[in-house]
Parts: structure tokens; C-alpha cells; sequence
């Protein structure tokens, strides 16, 4: 339809089109057509006629099925032509009624397969007439929605419910390739001996490392990059005398990659004492961790630079070398966001879609989003950190020899953009709520049926179960602490048992975080007020002990049912007139329930509020 509006218009026609919503009726009048109308309801014909004065048209192309059929032919004039796009009918063997041939019409049925099989003669003829006219820019290319090839399903469905303009077109990237398995390279992948190799970051951490297996593939000449250079403070000179003892050629000079003219004086000396520049590896970062709300410009600046104008530097600098490779070391935390890490995932992000920007020029890059690596690197200092986030994801951390296992066989493979990380899907999907985005379905459905969905919960609740009462008193404060250590970033040896959770910076997005924390844990409801009513762990686990176990007499109740019924009436005379009474009888009643076991501390909080 969309092409036959524009070959009609360079033939000088009259244009009357249908469409069947609003949307589409509005683009088809932006592309020319002189007449639109609703494909949705058979009355089109009738304002057909309307329009031209009974005399209906000369050429009607049609892709209607059932009624519309006879309609279209009702608005031929005598000698028109009707050219059926449509097959439906032709395979239902639908009936049309001889009638309106009467007037000298013709009928051609169009299935442009079977014209390429039939005559491929013409067919050539004809496409290579499209194409002259799209050379002299008489015709323009329809538009489209693209869907990826991981997204032929959504594609079909989107077609299906014929919410496209134009076409739908199923993409592949220009790389597309299987899946790269561990078996896929089979022999030593060795680096050139005439060439340099550089690596950002690298003189610490898993860029030393990084550097170390270079030379172990055949790496010859070296540029490792860092802020100090390798007379700096805590070079790592007995790793550096190694390499050179192996034959290797190093240039450690101080050089911070977030200075575009500094990198140039680098590149520049590669070009006149080293052998040419083959292969880059970005492994320069900085982390300094804060919740989004209290991070500064400096803070993130200090985290981007490295990573971002590094990269962008390097790339500006590299393009248009023969490089071998150009690799990205970002992070898995990308695939799922990773609380009070913002400026460092949105870092990573930048190089994930530089990766793409570059691979779309048609250079070479390979973006790896590494999972925590244990034995190298910021975690190998930071074993706190490290913790925390093996306890988010529920899987093993990283070996350094393992990933670049790994990048071997990406860039092997033309691969780019993966992210490598051990996790159990059941802990992933408790600790972090992006784990429910609609993108992992396919994974957690995955995870689920091979029995990796569950954490241990079930276990667990058996577990506490088989308890005595002070035991599990014990075990509940336990996991509460954990839990909040895991909310609150803190270290659960730094939680105080008695202490207020909001004087450690518990605020009421934080308490139904510990409620859907609890329920996915143990199994048990709490009312998101529980967090009010039981400000410390103490009193919070004796809920939860009361709950986890009806049965047994939950001890430490702060407040008996006189002095709750003080507290009541200290409310009531004091804000009784901005109460309702049903409410503050509701409130009364519950009061006496065994579950309110802080009913002091809650009364309080009532208080203060009502007081602001």
C-alpha cells in the first residue's frame, strides 16, 4: 500500500487509500494521498462514490478479504482494473459474483513468488526499473520496525495484531554468529611477536594480570598504562623483572588515560621505538561507592573519567589501526543494577555502548561484563565487598585465569557484550527487584525448571522448625541482621541488636524491602507497620518468632494491656479531634493482639506524627 501510494503519485493518480486506525490513516495523508478512509468498515466504498460523483475509480488494489471484495469491485468504472494482493481468498476459494463484470472490468490476481519462479525474466526486468527509480530518487524506502533476531517472536506478534506502518523486518547483527563454546577454538590462540599490545589499568589488579597472559600468548612488546608509571608507589616491580626476564619488552610510563594529549604521547612513542599497535585492553577503573542521593559531581566524576574518557580516548586515538582487538573489560552489575554502585554501572554502560558504536563502524571491539573475580583485583583487597556481592548474586566468584578463558574465546569468536558471572537465580531474584524485568523471563523460567529457582527458603523454614524456641530466637536475629546488612550496606557484625534501625538509616522504602526480604525468605507476611512497631531487631525477631511459631509464648512484651490502654487514651485526649472514632477504636482492639509487641514505640510514633 505505502509503495503504491508513491508510484501513483509519480504517475500523476488521484489517490484514494484506506487504513484501518487513526495512526495509520494520518501517515498514509502525510505521504500523499489524496483521500483517506477507513479500511475497518465497508462504508469506504460508499464515500468512494460519493467523492467522484458516482463515477468510482479506475484501478483498485486490494488486500481485503470476505465483503470488501465486492465492494471494490462496486466502485470500478467501466474498463477499470482490480489487482489482488490478497491471497487469503484464493486459498479459501471465496466465491465474487460475475455482475460487475459487465462493464468490461478485469480481475488480475498478484503473487509476486510465484512471478520470481515463474518469470525470473521479468521479474530481473522489473526489480532492476525499482532500482533505477530509487537511484534517481523517484522512489523512497518504506519504513520499517526492526526487531532483532532474539525477538522473532514479539515480531511475529506485533505483525499479528497489524500494529505496523510499513514493514517488519527481523535483523541480524553483521557479526552474527553460534554461540562460541569452550571447545570452539582448539588451537593455542598466539599473539604476534612483531607487534604491541597495550593495556590500560595495568600495572594493578586483574589489568596486571591481563598483561602477564598476553605475553603468556606470545606477546612480545608491552605498554602498560597507569596514573604513577612504574616508578610510582606500588608498582609492581617483581611482576614487571618477570616479565622482562621471560623476554618481554615493557613501557610502564605514568600516564592517566582521562588526558587525550598524554595517551597521544604514548601512542606516539609506540609508533617511534615499538613494533606497531595490534590490540588494546581498557581494564582501568576506579570505584567509589554511594547511594545516588548523596553522591557528589566530584564522586562521579571520579568514577567516570577513568572508564568513560578513557575509553573514548582510546578509541579516538586507535581509529582506523589495524588493531586485532580493542577489549573493554566493563561489569556483569550492568545486567541488573547493583544498589549504592550507580556512577560505576552507569560507567560500564558507556563502554558497552561504545563496543556497539564501534562494531557498527566496522572496527574491531569485544566488551566483557565481568562477574566479582576473587583473586585478583579491587575484591581480592576488599574481602567485605566481595561477600557482599557473592551473597547478592548466590553463586561462586571469578577466577582470574577462568576469564580470560573466556575473553580468549569472545574475541575468537567475534563476540562482544556478554556477560560472564556465576549466580543462582532464586538469590539473584530475591536480593535485586531487576531480576523480575520481563528481559530474564526466559532465563528464570530456565532456572526454574532445572530445579536452580529455589534458594534454600523450604530448607530453611525446616530448619527453624526443628529449632527449640531460644535456638531459633538465635537464628531469626541472625537472618534479620543479614538481611538488613544486606539493605542497610553495612557489615551484620556492625548491627545492634537493640538499637533503633532508623538511627542506622532505615527509611520506610528500606522496611518493605526487609518485609518482601522476610516473606521470600521465610515464607511469612508481615505487615509493612511491623517495621514501625518493632524498631529494633529484638522486638522484630520476636514477631517473627511468634508468627514462625503460634504456639510458644513470645516473651519481652513491652507493654501490658493497662498501660496500652493509657497510651490509647493519651491519644485520644490529646488529637481526638482529628482522629475518627472508628479508627481509634480499630486501633484500641488491636493493641490487645499478641502481635503488638512494641505498642509503645508505635503509640509514639503516632503521636509524633500527629503532633507534625
Amino acid at each position: 500500500g505505502l509503495a503504491a501510494i508513491q508510484i501513483a503519485k509519480m504517475l500523476g493518480a488521484e489517490v484514494f487509500a484506506t487504513a484501518g486506525s487513526a495512526e495509520k490513516r494520518d501517515c498514509v495523508r502525510m505521504l500523499g494521498a489524496d483521500h483517506v478512509l477507513d479500511s475497518r468498515s465497508l462504508a469506504f466504498a460508499d464515500d468512494i462514490l460519493a467523492i467522484t460523483g458516482g463515477q468510482g475509480v479506475d484501478c483498485v488494489l486490494n488486500s481485503l478479504t470476505g465483503e470488501a471484495i465486492n465492494r471494490n469491485l462496486r466502485v470500478l468504472r467501466p474498463f477499470g482494473r482490480f489487482l489482488e494482493l490478497g491471497k487469503r481468498d484464493f486459498y479459501e476459494n471465496t466465491h465474487v459474483g460475475l455482475r460487475p463484470f459487465r462493464n468490461n472490468i478485469a480481475y488480475f490476481g498478484i503473487d509476486a513468488d510465484q512471478l520470481l519462479i515463474a518469470r525470473p525474466d521479468l521479474a530481473r526486468r522489473v526489480f532492476l526499473e525499482l532500482m533505477s527509480l530509487f537511484g534517481r530518487a523517484l522512489l523512497k524506502p518504506l519504513p520499517y520496525r526492526a526487531f532483532a533476531a532474539d525477538e522473532v517472536v514479539d515480531a511475529f506478534r506485533y505483525m499479528q495484531h497489524s500494529r505496523q506502518i510499513g514493514k517488519v523486518v527481523v535483523t541480524l547483527p553483521p557479526d552474527f554468529a553460534p554461540p562460541v563454546s569452550r571447545v570452539a577454538i582448539r588451537a593455542p590462540w598466539c599473539l604476534r611477536a612483531d607487534a604491541t599490545y597495550l593495556v590500560t589499568g595495568g600495572l594493578s589488579g586483574f589489568g596486571l594480570r591481563t598483561a602477564q597472559w598476553l605475553a603468556g600468548k606470545g606477546a612480545s612488546s608491552l605498554v602498560l598504562l597507569s596514573r604513577r608509571g612504574e616508578d610510582g608507589d606500588g608498582a609492581p616491580q617483581a611482576e614487571l623483572a618477570e616479565l622482562r626476564a621471560a623476554g618481554v619488552r615493557v613501557y610502564a610510563p605514568p600516564c592517566d588515560v582521562t588526558d587525550a594529549a598524554a595517551l597521544a604521547g604514548v601512542l606516539d612513542a609506540i609508533a617511534a621505538d615499538l613494533p606497531p599497535l595490534r590490540g588494546v585492553v581498557h581494564a582501568a577503573m576506579v570505584i567509589d561507592d554511594g547511594l545516588l542521593r548523596t553522591t557528589t559531581p566530584a564522586q562521579w566524576h571520579r568514577v567516570l573519567a577513568p572508564k568513560v574518557l578513557g575509553a573514548l580516548h582510546l578509541d579516538a586515538a586507535t581509529r582506523g589501526l589495524p588493531l586485532d582487538f580493542f577489549v573493554l573489560y566493563s561489569s556483569a552489575t550492568t545486567l541488573f543494577g547493583s544498589p549504592g554502585q550507580g556512577s560505576y554501572v552507569a560507567a560500564n554502560m558507556v563502554l558497552e555502548a561504545l563496543a556497539v558504536d564501534r562494531r557498527a563502524r566496522g572496527e574491531t571491539a569485544t566488551c566483557i561484563g565481568w562477574g566479582p573475580i576473587e583473586d585478583v583485583g579491587f575484591l581480592a583487597r576488599n574481602a567485605e565487598i566481595k561477600e557482599a556481592l557473592v551473597a547478592r548474586m548466590g553463586g561462586q566468584p571469578l577466577r582470574s585465569e577462568e576469564c580470560l578463558g573466556f575473553l580468549e574465546q569472545a574475541i575468537g569468536g567475534g563476540q562482544s557484550n556478554l556477560g560472564i558471572l556465576d549466580l543462582v537465580w532464586g538469590t539473584i531474584g530475591r536480593q535485586l527487584a531487576s531480576a523480575g524485568a520481563p528481559k530474564f523471563s526466559e532465563l528464570a523460567a530456565y532456572a526454574q525448571d532445572a530445579g536452580a529457582g529455589a534458594d534454600g527458603s523450604d530448607d530453611l523454614r525446616r530448619w527453624l522448625d526443628g529449632l527449640e524456641i531460644e535456638a531459633l530466637r538465635a537464628a531469626v536475629v541472625d537472618i534479620l541482621r543479614r538481611e538488613l546488612a544486606e539493605i542497610l550496606r553495612l557489615v551484620p557484625e556492625k548491627i545492634e541488636v537493640t538499637r533503633s534501625l532508623y538511627d542506622m538509616g532505615m527509611d520506610s522504602l528500606m522496611g518493605v524491602e526487609l518485609i518482601t526480604a522476610l516473606d521470600a525468605r521465610l515464607g511469612i507476611a508481615l505487615p509493612v507497620m511491623a517495621v514501625s512497631e518493632g524498631p529494633t531487631i529484638a522486638r522484630l525477631s520476636e514477631r517473627i518468632v511468634h508468627q514462625l511459631r503460634p504456639s510458644a509464648v513470645a516473651e519481652g512484651a513491652v507493654a501490658t494491656t493497662d498501660a496500652r490502654a493509657r497510651q490509647v487514651g493519651q491519644i485520644a485526649e490529646q488529637h481526638g479531634d482529628v482522629l475518627d472514632p472508628t479508627w481509634l477504636a480499630t486501633f484500641s482492639q488491636s493493641m490487645d493482639e499478641p502481635s503488638a509487641l512494641n505498642a509503645g514505640s508505635f503509640t509514639r510514633g503516632v503521636t509524633d506524627d500527629l503532633d507534625k
